[in-house]
């Protein structure tokens, strides 16, 4: 297997990735900007992939980082990204669906997760890597509850995941979270937004608010300056 070592964050973060499997992307850079988290706070990523979400929350804030993956491979590059950023992420190898959760009665001051979000039918990666990180053949609801269950008194929640599935998550989200504030995502100014951030908090009451889209190119595609600050100095959301 062929891997790249990409920077991040204006080089603060490095990571190391394969060339033809799972790769980051600018989504969990954004997700992990979202997290408001303090410094020597607990954070727990839920589905970390090769971690890049983890190593960038560590390097806005030092921070205690738990990453919870599925397959092997991934696992063991978590801790590698952690060694070249030298940041110490405690990696946890668990199928959210199995009957014992490794991290039973364990809370956190924040959870974070990017879910697999693309359709069975619509998916056409043939990398077992990729089709394994990226397809929803998994109940949403269940994998949602896994977080909120691992969440402390007044912990925050984010989530990044395409606008159509808007209507499946709130349900979930509003039965334990309040203080929640979406921000819609649009790749290129004048486009629909094609992606959601969702943050909440566990224990708070006061009502949803609903954000200006989250601009990232310009029409003639040049990164804006809002995207500037959040993808290459690091700015939180």
């Amino acid at each position: 297997m062929v891997f790249t070592k990409d920077k991040f964050l204006g080089d603060k973060v490095i990571l190391k990735q394969s060339l033809k499997g799972l790769r980051a992307t600018s989504d969990s850079v954004l997700l992990s900007a979202l997290v408001p988290v303090k410094k020597g706070q607990s954070v727990l990523d839920v589905g970390a992939g090769n971690g890049v979400i983890g190593c960038c929350i560590n390097a806005r804030t030092s921070c205690l980082v738990s990453a919870i993956e599925i397959q092997d491979n991934l696992c063991a590059l978590i801790k590698e990204n952690a060694q070249l950023n030298n940041q110490e992420i405690a990696v946890i190898k668990h199928d959210l669906f199995a009957t014992k959760d490794p991290i039973k009665g364990k809370l956190f001051h924040h959870v974070v997760t990017n879910p697999p979000f693309y359709e069975t039918s619509k998916n056409t990666r043939k990398n077992p890597e990729q089709r394994k990180a990226y397809v929803s053949d998994f109940d949403l609801e269940k994998w949602l509850n896994y977080c909120l269950k691992h969440l402390r008194a007044k912990g925050s929640f984010s989530i990044i995941h395409r606008p159509e599935i808007l209507g499946k998550i709130l349900p979930i989200l509003e039965k334990k979270l309040g203080n929640i504030e979406i921000f819609p995502v649009v790749s290129k100014e004048g486009e629909k937004a094609k992606r959601i951030l969702i943050r909440g908090f566990l224990n708070k009451k006061n009502p949803l608010i609903l954000h200006s889209p989250l601009i990232m190119h310009t029409k003639d595609n040049k990164r804006t300056e809002s995207a500037e600050k959040i993808l290459r100095f690091g700015q939180a959301i």
